[in-house]
């Protein structure tokens, strides 16, 4: 379940290279709708983001990772 990778969502970011301002662009640029300040919410576990908020961000650090000439380690959530 998606709620149990929410606590490593801010390693992965920082794995992929990405600061917090980098990662909201790419999030955003993939349609995401949440403000800069949630999104590092997210990232904490101060908030849990929607199914669809944490497949987008996902989503955007596997293209990261990708870009790095890496694997997809960022689980997405079926619906």
């Amino acid at each position: 379940m998606y709620e149990d990778t929410v606590g490593v969502l801010d390693q992965f970011r920082r794995d992929a290279a990405l600061s917090h301002g980098e990662l909201w662009l790419r999030y955003f640029e993939l349609g995401g709708m949440s403000t800069g300040f949630q999104l590092e919410a997210y990232l904490y576990g101060a908030l849990l983001p929607s199914q669809h908020d944490h497949n987008v961000i996902a989503h955007a650090l596997n293209e990261r990772f990708s870009e790095l000439g890496g694997n997809h380690p960022v689980p997405y959530e079926d619906d």
